[in-house]
């Protein structure tokens, strides 16, 4: 099927229905666009990325179910002069940090979604900080606030690569191999 380049992208879609709609769930936002509710929640993520889009937590309803989250625009800003829009990209470019690709706003705590590989730099760097101590997963997923089943698993896939020791099995206790 070609496609029809005159059609709106998904994200472009989603937009301009959030605007004529606001305070709408993604499955009535995708009904509205036409489009499938998993495309549209998609969609909404990439729209609040960019700042475009608003999200109200749905909370918990009278029979204690969780409430579907609402969606809006966010509010116009009143329009800034040259001067402040200068000054402020400046000094946003002096103290932002660079974000890691694929990180979305609000990515800063500590548990945040991390990309492939990177919970077991996390847990090698965490035991290379602590060379003389035997440390279980638990331990070391309640330092790193992730969860023990994910550490385990990178624990395991790390004594079996070498970069660490199995020190003992019961309770399984991990070191940092040493290098000669």
């Amino acid at each position: 099927m070609p496609k029809d380049n005159n059609r709106p992208s998904s994200v472009e879609a989603v937009a301009a229905v959030l605007a004529a709609h606001p305070n709408a769930t993604a499955a009535e936002l995708a009904d509205a666009a036409g489009i499938g509710q998993s495309t549209a929640t998609k969609a909404l993520a990439a729209l609040e990325a960019d700042g475009r889009a608003h999200r109200h937590p749905g909370g918990r309803g009278d029979n204690g179910r969780l409430q579907p989250d609402r969606w809006s625009a966010p509010e116009p800003s009143a329009p800034a002069t040259v001067a402040e829009t200068v000054s402020t990209t400046a000094a946003e470019a002096d103290t932002a940090p660079s974000p890691r690709q694929g990180r979305r706003p609000g990515d800063e705590y500590m548990g945040a979604r991390l990309n492939r590989g990177e919970l077991a730099g996390l847990v090698l760097e965490y035991l290379a900080a602590r060379p003389a101590e035997a440390l279980g997963p638990a331990a070391v997923a309640k330092s790193l606030g992730r969860s023990a089943g994910a550490v385990s698993n990178a624990l395991g896939r790390l004594a079996q690569s070498g970069s660490i020791t199995l020190v003992a099995d019961s309770p399984r206790r991990y070191r940092l191999t040493r290098t000669r």
